[in-house]
């Protein structure tokens, strides 16, 4: 009861501080009229760094979230994050605003996962002085607290969605334990950020996952999926042990409640969306690493790498089959990618899930946000990327300049976002090169500090229509042989 307590009182001192800290027409005006508004924001792998000035984080420790933009303003240096970094605070604040003007009054916004940097717990232990178990707990809750207080404070009458990421633990990378620290003392912070009842912190609390109603569309849902579980890389460990390996069911108790859901909302007659952070099939760049370390004479399959569990991913595609008239449409992240996978392609009704790329540029890529439009029936229109063009010279006092990347309606010829217009796409990427080469451009967000080796683009394009092993390697290892 005494962490309970904890989580609830910073969460309460949280929404009363986003209350107080509004510019005045911001607190005390009604919420805009209710009309028609069928546009969202996604954005995914914040992987938000406190710690990039090492020298402020004994101050924010002993400091409420509420403090904490004081604190952050005074962060050296003054550049935004540069390539193969996580997010600093200049960069944090700037994605953003950029957020805000680009949508000031979204219908929703959806968060795929990861809002912590990489390498949390250790980042941590270099910089504070105290960094006992239960100070660093402390930590990682505010600095949750204070990026869904900067939210709030752009966007304060938008239901905002948090799915967590492999980062997203108290113990660190894939290790986050059904029913544990982490997601106990979050859960009420995610329930008050998506506007649900009390639902919410019960299944959040149990396995990081919950199903609501979608905020802007009658007769459908939204459930937020937990897939760190299903990862090839899932290892959970326990915070209330020093974070020794536990043993977990996890895996098997979130299908079987995911299967639950979707059996009720087609009983319902509701659509559904799905939001996860880890999306299903094949990780391409690990498999390319792989290969190009091959021996010569290797087996070429022996070089692929799962992003899931292979069972989790055959039988998730066995249920979107199943359930294709209520499924619509699925998001993900993760990739630090613009990217997509088509499920059960050529299948007759095949279904999709759109991988947004991060905020961080850890990898390379540029940061980035997505705007994506919905339709009555719960299908989507177009989306649009937009990207930071300046990142190399930004700082507090050089401002980022954001701009729109591409809009999919435009840069590929199609009316709307859907499986068979994602399929066509993908076509043109294996057959065309100069249409290969721009969806590559479009994969790393213009950036040209994300080098790929020349004969390495099927490791990725492969990944999809490629969910299982066996399907991916045929298309990447016929690839690579055709190619030598």
């Amino acid at each position: 009861m005494k962490h309970r307590a904890r989580g609830v009182f910073w969460t309460r001192i949280l929404l009363f501080a986003t209350f107080v800290a509004l510019p005045w027409h911001a607190a005390s005006a009604t919420p805009p009229p209710r009309r028609p508004n069928h546009t969202f924001l996604i954005a995914s792998d914040l992987h938000f760094n406190p710690m990039a000035d090492a020298k402020l984080v004994d101050g924010l420790n002993a400091s409420g979230p509420t403090k904490w933009e004081a604190i952050l303003d005074r962060s050296q240096p003054t550049a935004f994050s540069q390539y193969g970094q996580d997010t600093n605070w200049w960069l944090m604040r700037s994605a953003l605003d950029a957020m805000r003007t680009t949508l000031p009054h979204p219908a929703f916004i959806l968060v795929t996962g990861d809002m912590l940097a990489h390498e949390f717990p250790s980042l941590y232990r270099q910089a504070a002085t105290k960094n006992d178990p239960e100070s660093y707990r402390s930590f990682v809750l505010k600095t949750m607290q204070f990026i869904a207080l900067q939210l709030q404070r752009r966007f304060p009458h938008t239901a905002i969605l948090f799915t967590p990421g492999n980062n997203d633990d108290d113990c660190g990378d894939y290790s986050i334990e059904a029913g544990g620290a982490f997601l106990h003392d979050t859960a009420e912070l995610v329930r008050e950020l998506a506007r649900a009842d009390g639902s919410l912190t019960s299944s959040w609390e149990s396995l990081g996952s919950y199903d609501i109603p979608n905020p802007a569309l009658g007769s459908a849902r939204i459930i937020s999926l937990n897939t760190v579980f299903f990862s090839n890389k899932y290892t959970p460990q326990r915070f209330s042990q020093g974070c020794a390996a536990a043993s977990s069911t996890a895996p098997e108790d979130l299908f079987a409640w995911l299967e639950a859901r979707l059996s009720r909302a087609q009983q319902a007659h509701e659509r559904v969306w799905l939001m996860f952070h880890i999306p299903p099939g094949m990780d391409g760049y690990s498999t390319l690493e792989n290969y190009l370390k091959l021996e010569k004479g290797s087996s070429c399959p022996a070089a692929v790498v799962p992003m899931w569990t292979p069972k989790w991913t055959e039988r998730f595609d066995e249920l979107l089959a199943k359930y294709r008239d209520t499924v619509t449409v699925s998001f993900a992240g993760h990739t630090h990618t613009d990217d997509f996978r088509v499920v059960n392609a050529p299948g007759a009704k095949a279904s999709y899930v759109l991988i947004s790329a991060s905020i961080s540029p850890i990898y390379n890529q540029n940061p980035s946000f997505r705007v994506a439009s919905f339709k009555p029936d719960g299908s989507l229109g177009s989306d649009s990327v937009h990207y930071l063009t300046n990142l190399l010279f930004a700082s507090s006092t050089t401002p980022g300049q954001w701009r729109r990347e591409y809009s999919f309606a435009q840069e590929w010829k199609m009316p709307a976002v859907n499986a068979a217009s994602l399929s066509a796409v993908y076509n043109e990427i294996v057959s065309k090169s100069e249409d290969r080469a721009e969806w590559l451009r479009l994969y790393n967000v213009s950036s040209s500090a994300a080098h790929l080796p020349p004969e390495g683009a099927p490791a990725l394009y492969c990944a999809i229509e490629g969910l299982l092993p066996e399907s991916y390697g045929d298309c990447f290892c016929g690839a690579m042989a055709h190619a030598h």
